[in-house]
Protein backbone atom coordinates (compact mmCIF):
# COMPACT_ATOMS: atom_id res chain seq x y z
CA UNK A 1 0.00 0.00 0.00
CA UNK A 2 1.83 3.49 -1.11
CA UNK A 3 1.68 5.84 2.05
CA UNK A 4 0.03 9.59 0.29
CA UNK A 5 2.08 11.81 2.50
CA UNK A 6 4.50 13.56 1.06
CA UNK A 7 8.04 13.71 1.87
CA UNK A 8 7.12 17.34 4.07
CA UNK A 9 5.27 14.74 6.55
CA UNK A 10 8.26 12.75 7.19
CA UNK A 11 11.68 15.19 6.86
CA UNK A 12 11.77 18.32 9.09
CA UNK A 13 14.34 19.49 6.41
CA UNK A 14 11.40 20.19 3.88
CA UNK A 15 9.31 22.09 6.73
CA UNK A 16 12.30 24.46 7.40
CA UNK A 17 14.33 24.72 4.36
CA UNK A 18 11.79 24.88 1.94
CA UNK A 19 14.34 24.88 -1.23
CA UNK A 20 11.33 25.78 -3.68
CA UNK A 21 10.49 28.81 -2.06
CA UNK A 22 14.83 29.96 -2.60
CA UNK A 23 14.88 28.40 -5.80
CA UNK A 24 11.25 30.71 -7.13
CA UNK A 25 13.02 33.62 -5.42
CA UNK A 26 15.98 33.37 -7.34
CA UNK A 27 14.50 32.64 -10.50
CA UNK A 28 15.83 29.12 -10.79
CA UNK A 29 13.02 27.34 -13.00
CA UNK A 30 12.82 23.94 -14.98
CA UNK A 31 14.69 25.27 -17.43
CA UNK A 32 17.78 27.49 -16.10
CA UNK A 33 17.90 25.23 -13.55
CA UNK A 34 19.27 22.18 -16.10
CA UNK A 35 21.25 24.49 -17.94
CA UNK A 36 23.31 25.66 -14.89
CA UNK A 37 23.29 21.90 -13.81
CA UNK A 38 25.07 20.92 -17.36
CA UNK A 39 27.49 23.95 -16.87
CA UNK A 40 28.98 22.75 -13.55
CA UNK A 41 28.84 19.09 -14.65
CA UNK A 42 31.30 20.47 -17.95
CA UNK A 43 32.87 22.88 -15.16
CA UNK A 44 34.14 19.53 -13.81
CA UNK A 45 34.63 17.49 -16.60
CA UNK A 46 36.93 20.40 -18.57
CA UNK A 47 39.17 20.64 -15.08
CA UNK A 48 39.55 16.70 -14.88
CA UNK A 49 40.93 16.04 -18.78
CA UNK A 50 42.72 19.01 -18.59
CA UNK A 51 44.61 17.59 -16.00
CA UNK A 52 45.09 14.43 -18.09
CA UNK A 53 45.48 16.13 -21.40
CA UNK A 54 48.87 17.81 -19.32
CA UNK A 55 50.06 14.31 -18.36
CA UNK A 56 49.34 13.34 -21.84
CA UNK A 57 51.25 16.43 -23.05
CA UNK A 58 54.43 15.61 -20.60
CA UNK A 59 54.54 12.38 -21.66
CA UNK A 60 53.79 11.33 -17.70
CA UNK A 61 52.27 8.74 -16.80
CA UNK A 62 50.49 8.91 -13.22
CA UNK A 63 50.59 5.58 -12.14
CA UNK A 64 52.21 4.96 -8.73
CA UNK A 65 53.29 8.92 -8.41
CA UNK A 66 51.68 12.22 -7.37
CA UNK A 67 52.06 14.00 -10.75
CA UNK A 68 52.83 17.52 -10.54
CA UNK A 69 49.36 19.05 -12.07
CA UNK A 70 48.13 17.09 -8.51
CA UNK A 71 46.21 19.96 -6.07
CA UNK A 72 47.13 22.62 -8.59
CA UNK A 73 44.20 25.67 -9.48
CA UNK A 74 42.92 25.44 -12.42
CA UNK A 75 44.88 28.60 -13.17
CA UNK A 76 48.06 27.19 -12.47
CA UNK A 77 47.12 24.30 -15.20
CA UNK A 78 46.02 26.52 -17.89
CA UNK A 79 49.88 28.24 -17.60
CA UNK A 80 51.03 24.63 -17.51
CA UNK A 81 49.56 24.29 -20.87
CA UNK A 82 50.45 27.76 -22.18
CA UNK A 83 54.05 26.85 -21.35
CA UNK A 84 53.51 24.06 -23.15
CA UNK A 85 52.13 25.41 -26.14
CA UNK A 86 54.67 28.10 -26.40
CA UNK A 87 57.59 25.48 -27.52
CA UNK A 88 55.56 23.85 -30.27
CA UNK A 89 56.91 23.71 -33.64
CA UNK A 90 54.01 24.73 -35.62
CA UNK A 91 51.84 27.59 -35.98
CA UNK A 92 48.76 24.93 -35.56
CA UNK A 93 49.38 23.64 -32.09
CA UNK A 94 50.73 26.83 -30.56
CA UNK A 95 47.54 28.51 -31.37
CA UNK A 96 44.83 26.31 -31.01
CA UNK A 97 46.15 25.33 -27.61
CA UNK A 98 46.64 29.25 -27.10
CA UNK A 99 42.92 29.83 -28.03
CA UNK A 100 42.12 27.05 -25.68
CA UNK A 101 43.65 28.46 -23.09
CA UNK A 102 42.77 32.15 -23.04
CA UNK A 103 38.73 30.69 -23.64
CA UNK A 104 39.43 28.45 -20.51
CA UNK A 105 40.55 31.17 -18.23
CA UNK A 106 37.75 33.40 -19.03
CA UNK A 107 35.31 30.09 -18.69
CA UNK A 108 36.56 29.56 -15.27
CA UNK A 109 35.94 33.02 -14.22
CA UNK A 110 32.63 32.43 -15.06
CA UNK A 111 32.50 28.80 -13.35
CA UNK A 112 34.22 31.29 -9.70
CA UNK A 113 30.85 33.87 -10.36
CA UNK A 114 27.95 31.04 -10.69
CA UNK A 115 29.54 28.49 -7.91
CA UNK A 116 31.19 31.51 -5.30
CA UNK A 117 28.07 33.79 -6.00
CA UNK A 118 25.24 35.02 -3.71
CA UNK A 119 22.40 34.30 -6.23
CA UNK A 120 19.30 36.64 -5.97
CA UNK A 121 16.55 37.68 -8.98
CA UNK A 122 17.00 41.41 -10.82
CA UNK A 123 13.51 41.15 -12.79
CA UNK A 124 13.01 37.60 -14.53
CA UNK A 125 16.58 36.53 -14.45
CA UNK A 126 18.59 34.83 -12.24
CA UNK A 127 22.18 36.67 -11.40
CA UNK A 128 25.32 35.65 -9.59
CA UNK A 129 27.22 37.97 -7.89
CA UNK A 130 30.35 37.39 -6.36
CA UNK A 131 32.69 39.27 -3.37
CA UNK A 132 29.70 41.92 -3.41
CA UNK A 133 30.11 45.11 -1.58
CA UNK A 134 26.52 45.95 -0.87
CA UNK A 135 27.09 46.98 2.63
CA UNK A 136 30.59 49.22 1.57
CA UNK A 137 32.98 47.62 3.20
CA UNK A 138 36.58 47.02 1.01
CA UNK A 139 37.66 43.16 -0.24
CA UNK A 140 40.84 42.09 -1.58
CA UNK A 141 39.17 39.88 -3.97
CA UNK A 142 37.79 41.85 -7.36
CA UNK A 143 33.87 42.12 -8.27
CA UNK A 144 32.53 39.36 -10.40
CA UNK A 145 28.79 38.40 -11.72
CA UNK A 146 27.02 36.53 -14.12
CA UNK A 147 23.59 36.94 -15.54
CA UNK A 148 21.80 34.00 -15.86
CA UNK A 149 19.32 34.02 -18.61
CA UNK A 150 18.50 31.40 -21.25
CA UNK A 151 20.30 32.22 -23.66
CA UNK A 152 23.81 33.48 -22.13
CA UNK A 153 23.62 30.05 -20.14
CA UNK A 154 23.22 28.61 -23.59
CA UNK A 155 26.47 30.46 -25.16
CA UNK A 156 28.79 29.77 -21.99
CA UNK A 157 27.37 26.05 -22.18
CA UNK A 158 28.38 25.35 -25.76
CA UNK A 159 31.67 27.31 -25.73
CA UNK A 160 32.53 25.24 -22.51
CA UNK A 161 31.22 21.63 -24.50
CA UNK A 162 33.98 22.80 -27.30
CA UNK A 163 36.37 23.50 -24.59
CA UNK A 164 35.86 20.18 -23.10
CA UNK A 165 35.79 18.34 -26.86
CA UNK A 166 38.87 19.92 -27.57
CA UNK A 167 40.98 19.04 -24.34
CA UNK A 168 39.50 15.28 -24.76
CA UNK A 169 41.05 14.95 -28.28
CA UNK A 170 44.29 16.27 -26.88
CA UNK A 171 44.29 13.92 -23.66
CA UNK A 172 43.94 11.00 -25.83
CA UNK A 173 46.40 12.02 -28.12
CA UNK A 174 45.38 9.77 -30.84
CA UNK A 175 45.16 12.24 -34.00
CA UNK A 176 47.64 14.60 -34.41
CA UNK A 177 47.08 18.49 -33.84
CA UNK A 178 46.84 19.24 -37.25
CA UNK A 179 43.53 16.68 -37.66
CA UNK A 180 42.26 18.13 -34.46
CA UNK A 181 42.83 22.08 -35.37
CA UNK A 182 40.20 21.78 -38.08
CA UNK A 183 39.24 25.32 -39.73
CA UNK A 184 35.48 24.58 -37.67
CA UNK A 185 37.12 23.57 -34.50
CA UNK A 186 39.35 26.90 -34.71
CA UNK A 187 36.76 29.09 -35.56
CA UNK A 188 34.70 27.58 -32.37
CA UNK A 189 37.54 28.25 -30.20
CA UNK A 190 38.07 31.49 -31.56
CA UNK A 191 33.95 32.10 -30.65
CA UNK A 192 34.37 30.81 -27.30
CA UNK A 193 37.41 33.12 -26.71
CA UNK A 194 35.08 35.67 -27.61
CA UNK A 195 31.67 34.52 -25.72
CA UNK A 196 33.34 33.57 -22.58
CA UNK A 197 35.81 36.64 -22.34
CA UNK A 198 32.25 38.95 -22.59
CA UNK A 199 30.52 37.36 -20.35
CA UNK A 200 33.44 36.56 -17.56
CA UNK A 201 34.03 40.70 -18.44
CA UNK A 202 32.59 43.56 -15.85
CA UNK A 203 32.78 45.90 -18.76
CA UNK A 204 30.07 43.75 -20.63
CA UNK A 205 26.75 45.23 -21.06
CA UNK A 206 24.17 42.31 -20.40
CA UNK A 207 21.59 44.23 -22.81
CA UNK A 208 23.95 44.35 -25.45
CA UNK A 209 23.17 41.42 -27.43
CA UNK A 210 26.32 40.55 -30.19
CA UNK A 211 25.49 36.80 -31.05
Amino acid sequence: MTSSKSPHDFHPVYQVGMADQLDEAWGINLIVGQKVASLVALFGSVEYHLERAILKLKGIDPKGIRPETDGKMVSAMIEMVEQIAATMPSDTERGMLTTWCAACRSGFTIRNNISHGVPSRIGTTLVFARNPQWHGEQRKKSFGDFWADEYTLDLVRHSFATLLRVIVQVEKGEASFERIATKLVLRALGEARSILGEFASQTYNPSFEKY
